[in-house]
């Protein structure tokens, strides 16, 4: 196999595992916030969310109307839903003796999961971008071209990881900032940081020999 073919498989290979060994990493020692951690059984968003089905007692799923046990328990739970949803929040309930949903209160889980589960995302785009720098760098100074490769791809990779994770909270402007300076970061290595770092030597001095000869 010629050397070449040799040295993009293995900076290729590099570039993937290096990606993996940083997710992996990051949800081994950093947890992400899991729903059941905020919102309680018992909850409108605990039954739609993990049940898939609306929270409708026994009841009122297999009875008709007029003999529906719930019907009462139903209009009260549907108001005091109605008065959460203008709060913003949902529902916490419990179970009368015949299987009715009885509203206890308004409940702003969801919205602590969500707030929670953003500020995760943001650390983990923050800790992404930090280490996929490093990696770039790291890639642009070593002069071993797969080894070179293989991390600068790692890099990169890992920084659109974490980007993409984080990318549907972030406003408009920040990701034209984001993307511009990634565009210029590959811009400027790609014409001029590549051989002032190392990438391009040993082919270059390859030639040098060839005129010499």
């Amino acid at each position: 196999m010629p050397l070449k073919i040799k040295e993009t498989i293995l900076g290729f290979s590099i570039a993937i595992i290096f990606v993996f060994f940083v997710v992996f990493g990051i949800k081994a020692f950093y947890k992400e916030p899991k729903q059941e951690d905020f919102c309680a059984r018992g909850t409108y968003v605990d039954v739609v969310y993990t049940k898939g089905y609306y929270p409708e007692p026994y009841p009122a799923r297999f009875k008709e109307p007029a003999e529906n046990a719930c019907a009462k328990a139903n209009i009260e739970y549907e108001k005091f839903r109605k008065d959460c949803i203008a709060k913003k929040a949902d529902v916490e309930f419990e179970y009368d003796e015949n299987n009715c949903q009885i509203a206890k209160k308004c409940t702003f889980c969801q919205q602590d999961f969500d707030k929670a589960r953003n500020i995760y995302f943001r650390n983990v785009f923050i800790i992404s971008g930090i280490v996929g720098i490093i990696a770039i760098v790291a890639g642009a100074v070593l002069s071993i071209m797969s080894i070179s490769a293989g991390l600068f791809g790692g890099g990169v990779l890992t920084i659109i990881y974490g980007t993409t994770n984080y990318w549907s909270e972030l406003a408009d402007w920040a990701r034209f900032i984001i993307l511009g300076i990634a565009l210029a970061v590959l811009i400027y290595l790609g014409y001029k940081g590549f051989s002032m770092f190392g990438f391009g030597r040993k082919e270059e001095s390859k030639e040098i020999k060839k005129k010499k000869r």
